[in-house]
Protein backbone atom coordinates (compact mmCIF):
# COMPACT_ATOMS: atom_id res chain seq x y z
CA UNK A 1 0.00 0.00 0.00
CA UNK A 2 1.12 3.39 -1.33
CA UNK A 3 2.11 6.30 1.71
CA UNK A 4 -0.56 8.46 0.33
CA UNK A 5 -3.40 6.11 0.28
CA UNK A 6 -2.54 4.54 3.57
CA UNK A 7 -5.91 4.47 6.01
CA UNK A 8 -5.76 7.72 8.57
CA UNK A 9 -7.71 8.47 11.43
CA UNK A 10 -8.80 11.79 10.16
CA UNK A 11 -9.37 10.14 6.24
CA UNK A 12 -11.68 7.51 7.88
CA UNK A 13 -13.93 9.20 9.97
CA UNK A 14 -13.60 12.25 7.26
CA UNK A 15 -15.15 9.53 4.58
CA UNK A 16 -17.93 8.03 7.28
CA UNK A 17 -19.18 11.69 7.88
CA UNK A 18 -19.36 12.37 3.87
CA UNK A 19 -20.87 8.95 3.29
CA UNK A 20 -22.89 7.93 5.48
CA UNK A 21 -26.24 9.71 6.21
CA UNK A 22 -26.32 9.53 9.64
CA UNK A 23 -22.74 10.05 10.90
CA UNK A 24 -23.02 14.07 10.67
CA UNK A 25 -26.10 13.90 13.05
CA UNK A 26 -24.84 11.60 15.45
CA UNK A 27 -21.18 13.78 15.93
CA UNK A 28 -23.74 16.76 16.30
CA UNK A 29 -25.94 14.97 18.85
CA UNK A 30 -22.87 13.29 20.78
CA UNK A 31 -21.54 16.70 20.95
CA UNK A 32 -24.39 19.21 21.59
CA UNK A 33 -25.68 16.64 24.69
CA UNK A 34 -22.07 16.48 26.26
CA UNK A 35 -22.34 20.73 26.18
CA UNK A 36 -25.23 20.59 27.79
CA UNK A 37 -23.71 17.76 30.34
CA UNK A 38 -20.86 20.81 30.77
CA UNK A 39 -22.90 23.74 31.11
CA UNK A 40 -25.41 21.41 33.71
CA UNK A 41 -22.63 20.53 35.63
CA UNK A 42 -21.64 24.27 35.61
CA UNK A 43 -24.46 25.38 36.92
CA UNK A 44 -25.10 22.69 39.56
CA UNK A 45 -21.84 24.11 41.02
CA UNK A 46 -23.32 27.30 41.29
CA UNK A 47 -26.11 26.61 42.75
CA UNK A 48 -24.66 24.29 45.49
CA UNK A 49 -22.83 27.57 46.19
CA UNK A 50 -25.49 29.68 46.27
CA UNK A 51 -27.16 26.79 49.02
CA UNK A 52 -23.69 27.22 50.93
CA UNK A 53 -24.08 30.86 51.45
CA UNK A 54 -28.02 30.78 52.20
CA UNK A 55 -27.17 28.20 54.97
CA UNK A 56 -24.35 29.88 56.48
CA UNK A 57 -26.35 33.03 56.54
CA UNK A 58 -29.46 31.49 57.84
CA UNK A 59 -27.12 29.78 60.32
CA UNK A 60 -25.23 33.00 61.18
CA UNK A 61 -28.18 35.27 61.71
CA UNK A 62 -29.72 32.29 64.10
CA UNK A 63 -26.96 32.44 66.37
CA UNK A 64 -27.27 36.15 66.47
CA UNK A 65 -30.63 36.58 67.11
CA UNK A 66 -30.89 33.26 69.09
CA UNK A 67 -27.61 32.29 70.97
CA UNK A 68 -29.30 30.22 73.42
CA UNK A 69 -32.71 29.52 72.88
CA UNK A 70 -34.02 26.53 71.37
CA UNK A 71 -37.18 24.88 70.51
CA UNK A 72 -38.10 28.34 69.57
CA UNK A 73 -42.00 28.50 68.17
CA UNK A 74 -42.29 28.62 64.34
CA UNK A 75 -42.99 31.71 63.70
CA UNK A 76 -45.93 30.89 61.43
CA UNK A 77 -47.71 28.56 64.03
CA UNK A 78 -46.76 31.29 66.63
CA UNK A 79 -48.60 34.07 64.28
CA UNK A 80 -51.39 31.94 63.95
CA UNK A 81 -51.87 31.71 67.93
CA UNK A 82 -51.45 35.63 68.15
CA UNK A 83 -54.18 36.39 66.13
CA UNK A 84 -56.27 34.09 67.36
CA UNK A 85 -55.35 35.59 71.15
CA UNK A 86 -56.08 38.60 69.23
CA UNK A 87 -59.53 38.11 68.10
CA UNK A 88 -60.11 36.87 71.90
CA UNK A 89 -58.97 40.32 73.07
CA UNK A 90 -60.94 42.28 70.46
CA UNK A 91 -64.35 40.38 71.87
CA UNK A 92 -63.18 40.92 75.96
CA UNK A 93 -62.86 44.87 74.83
CA UNK A 94 -66.00 44.91 73.23
CA UNK A 95 -67.65 43.42 75.95
CA UNK A 96 -66.40 46.05 78.44
CA UNK A 97 -66.76 48.93 75.73
CA UNK A 98 -70.42 47.68 74.74
CA UNK A 99 -72.05 49.65 77.71
CA UNK A 100 -70.55 53.52 77.60
CA UNK A 101 -70.16 53.19 73.67
CA UNK A 102 -73.77 51.62 72.71
CA UNK A 103 -72.43 47.84 71.45
CA UNK A 104 -71.33 47.74 67.78
CA UNK A 105 -70.67 51.33 67.04
CA UNK A 106 -67.61 50.58 69.37
CA UNK A 107 -65.86 48.68 66.81
CA UNK A 108 -63.18 50.96 65.62
CA UNK A 109 -62.17 51.25 69.32
CA UNK A 110 -62.46 48.25 70.14
CA UNK A 111 -59.88 47.52 67.37
CA UNK A 112 -57.82 50.59 68.67
CA UNK A 113 -57.72 48.85 71.95
CA UNK A 114 -57.07 45.51 70.33
CA UNK A 115 -53.95 46.75 68.52
CA UNK A 116 -52.59 49.14 71.98
CA UNK A 117 -52.93 45.52 73.52
CA UNK A 118 -50.85 43.53 70.87
CA UNK A 119 -48.50 46.10 70.44
CA UNK A 120 -47.74 46.21 74.54
CA UNK A 121 -47.22 42.35 74.65
CA UNK A 122 -44.57 43.11 71.78
CA UNK A 123 -42.98 45.85 73.90
CA UNK A 124 -42.89 43.88 76.95
CA UNK A 125 -41.58 40.67 74.97
CA UNK A 126 -38.71 42.43 73.23
CA UNK A 127 -37.29 43.88 77.03
CA UNK A 128 -37.50 40.49 77.63
CA UNK A 129 -35.26 39.33 75.59
CA UNK A 130 -33.33 42.37 76.28
CA UNK A 131 -33.29 41.74 80.06
CA UNK A 132 -34.58 44.96 80.67
CA UNK A 133 -36.33 44.13 83.94
CA UNK A 134 -37.85 47.49 84.49
CA UNK A 135 -39.11 48.13 81.05
CA UNK A 136 -41.14 45.18 81.52
CA UNK A 137 -42.48 46.04 85.26
CA UNK A 138 -43.47 49.68 83.61
CA UNK A 139 -45.47 48.00 80.84
CA UNK A 140 -46.99 45.78 83.37
CA UNK A 141 -48.28 48.72 85.80
CA UNK A 142 -49.38 50.57 81.81
CA UNK A 143 -51.34 47.29 81.58
CA UNK A 144 -53.19 47.19 84.62
CA UNK A 145 -53.67 50.63 84.65
CA UNK A 146 -55.63 50.62 81.53
CA UNK A 147 -57.49 47.42 82.67
CA UNK A 148 -58.84 49.49 85.57
CA UNK A 149 -59.68 52.26 83.60
CA UNK A 150 -62.07 49.56 80.76
CA UNK A 151 -63.68 48.52 84.01
CA UNK A 152 -64.20 51.61 85.40
CA UNK A 153 -65.60 52.60 81.50
CA UNK A 154 -67.75 49.33 81.39
CA UNK A 155 -69.06 50.26 85.20
CA UNK A 156 -70.10 53.69 83.70
CA UNK A 157 -72.44 52.56 80.96
CA UNK A 158 -76.42 51.24 81.03
CA UNK A 159 -76.86 47.51 81.36
CA UNK A 160 -80.47 46.83 80.46
CA UNK A 161 -80.22 43.44 81.25
CA UNK A 162 -79.14 43.30 84.88
CA UNK A 163 -82.06 43.49 87.58
CA UNK A 164 -81.81 46.70 89.35
CA UNK A 165 -81.62 45.71 92.83
CA UNK A 166 -78.04 44.03 91.69
CA UNK A 167 -77.00 46.02 88.45
CA UNK A 168 -73.77 48.07 90.49
CA UNK A 169 -72.54 44.54 91.94
CA UNK A 170 -73.15 42.30 89.61
CA UNK A 171 -71.65 45.52 86.87
CA UNK A 172 -68.45 45.59 88.50
CA UNK A 173 -67.90 41.89 88.96
CA UNK A 174 -68.11 41.30 85.56
CA UNK A 175 -66.31 44.09 84.39
CA UNK A 176 -63.02 42.97 86.55
CA UNK A 177 -63.51 39.46 85.51
CA UNK A 178 -63.41 40.85 81.66
CA UNK A 179 -60.66 43.17 82.44
CA UNK A 180 -58.55 39.65 84.26
CA UNK A 181 -58.64 38.01 81.07
CA UNK A 182 -57.89 40.99 79.15
CA UNK A 183 -54.69 40.82 81.05
CA UNK A 184 -54.28 37.09 81.19
CA UNK A 185 -54.70 36.26 77.10
CA UNK A 186 -51.84 39.51 76.77
CA UNK A 187 -49.57 37.76 79.15
CA UNK A 188 -49.85 34.64 77.38
CA UNK A 189 -49.36 37.13 73.98
CA UNK A 190 -46.32 38.44 75.63
CA UNK A 191 -44.85 35.25 76.42
CA UNK A 192 -46.37 33.67 72.96
CA UNK A 193 -43.94 36.43 71.32
CA UNK A 194 -41.15 36.26 73.40
CA UNK A 195 -40.17 32.82 72.16
CA UNK A 196 -41.69 33.04 68.73
CA UNK A 197 -38.70 33.21 66.00
CA UNK A 198 -38.52 36.55 64.10
CA UNK A 199 -39.56 37.02 60.57
CA UNK A 200 -36.21 37.43 59.62
CA UNK A 201 -35.05 34.21 60.40
CA UNK A 202 -37.98 32.81 58.78
CA UNK A 203 -37.54 34.54 55.45
CA UNK A 204 -33.83 33.66 55.97
CA UNK A 205 -34.87 29.66 56.65
CA UNK A 206 -37.30 30.09 53.46
CA UNK A 207 -34.21 31.42 50.92
CA UNK A 208 -31.95 28.56 52.37
CA UNK A 209 -34.73 25.99 51.58
CA UNK A 210 -35.42 27.69 48.14
CA UNK A 211 -32.41 27.42 47.23
CA UNK A 212 -31.55 23.73 48.51
CA UNK A 213 -34.31 23.11 45.73
CA UNK A 214 -33.07 24.78 42.92
CA UNK A 215 -29.50 23.06 44.01
CA UNK A 216 -31.39 19.57 43.60
CA UNK A 217 -33.45 20.55 40.08
CA UNK A 218 -30.29 21.27 38.84
CA UNK A 219 -28.24 17.81 39.82
CA UNK A 220 -31.40 16.02 38.17
CA UNK A 221 -31.31 18.14 35.15
CA UNK A 222 -27.16 17.32 35.26
CA UNK A 223 -27.85 13.77 35.66
CA UNK A 224 -30.40 13.58 32.83
CA UNK A 225 -27.61 15.38 30.59
CA UNK A 226 -25.14 13.00 31.35
CA UNK A 227 -27.30 10.29 30.57
CA UNK A 228 -27.83 11.91 27.38
CA UNK A 229 -24.79 12.58 26.52
CA UNK A 230 -23.61 9.07 27.29
CA UNK A 231 -26.31 7.39 25.32
CA UNK A 232 -25.21 10.33 22.29
CA UNK A 233 -21.49 9.73 22.65
CA UNK A 234 -21.67 5.88 22.26
CA UNK A 235 -24.18 6.05 19.04
CA UNK A 236 -21.43 7.68 17.69
CA UNK A 237 -18.40 5.50 19.05
CA UNK A 238 -20.35 2.50 18.41
CA UNK A 239 -20.46 3.80 14.44
CA UNK A 240 -17.23 4.95 14.16
CA UNK A 241 -15.59 1.41 15.73
CA UNK A 242 -17.65 -0.72 13.03
CA UNK A 243 -16.29 1.58 10.39
CA UNK A 244 -12.52 1.69 11.61
CA UNK A 245 -13.10 -2.31 12.30
CA UNK A 246 -13.36 -2.93 8.35
CA UNK A 247 -10.78 -0.64 7.11
CA UNK A 248 -8.04 -1.06 9.93
CA UNK A 249 -8.00 -5.18 9.26
CA UNK A 250 -6.62 -5.86 12.52
CA UNK A 251 -4.18 -2.59 12.85
CA UNK A 252 -5.11 -2.04 16.42
CA UNK A 253 -3.29 1.40 16.53
CA UNK A 254 -5.33 2.82 13.68
CA UNK A 255 -8.29 1.63 15.74
CA UNK A 256 -7.20 3.43 18.94
CA UNK A 257 -5.87 6.48 17.01
CA UNK A 258 -9.65 6.85 15.26
CA UNK A 259 -11.20 6.40 18.31
CA UNK A 260 -9.22 9.09 20.41
CA UNK A 261 -9.84 11.37 17.24
CA UNK A 262 -13.98 10.25 17.61
CA UNK A 263 -13.72 11.39 21.30
CA UNK A 264 -11.91 14.45 20.76
CA UNK A 265 -14.23 15.48 18.52
CA UNK A 266 -17.34 14.89 20.84
CA UNK A 267 -15.59 17.17 23.04
CA UNK A 268 -15.21 19.83 21.13
CA UNK A 269 -17.52 22.47 21.10
CA UNK A 270 -17.56 22.91 17.23
CA UNK A 271 -16.39 19.28 15.86
CA UNK A 272 -13.72 19.95 12.76
CA UNK A 273 -11.54 17.59 11.88
CA UNK A 274 -7.74 18.36 11.40
CA UNK A 275 -6.28 18.88 8.37
CA UNK A 276 -4.90 15.72 6.21
CA UNK A 277 -1.32 15.09 6.22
Amino acid sequence: MQPDHRPTSAKIIGELLANHPEAASLLAEASHCRALAVCSAAYTRLKSAAVQAARLAYEQLRHRLEPRRGNLIHFGAGSLLVLMLGAGLAMLNLIELSGPLGGLRSVSLVLAATAVWLTGAWLAAVAVRQRRWAVVAGISGAAVLLGSLLVALHGLGPHPGWPASGHALGSAAFAALTGTFILVLTTDAAALMTYMESASLLMARRRWHRARAAYEEAVETEQADVEAAAVAAEAWLDLVRVQVTVIAAGDESLVQATMGLATVLVESSRPKLPPPL
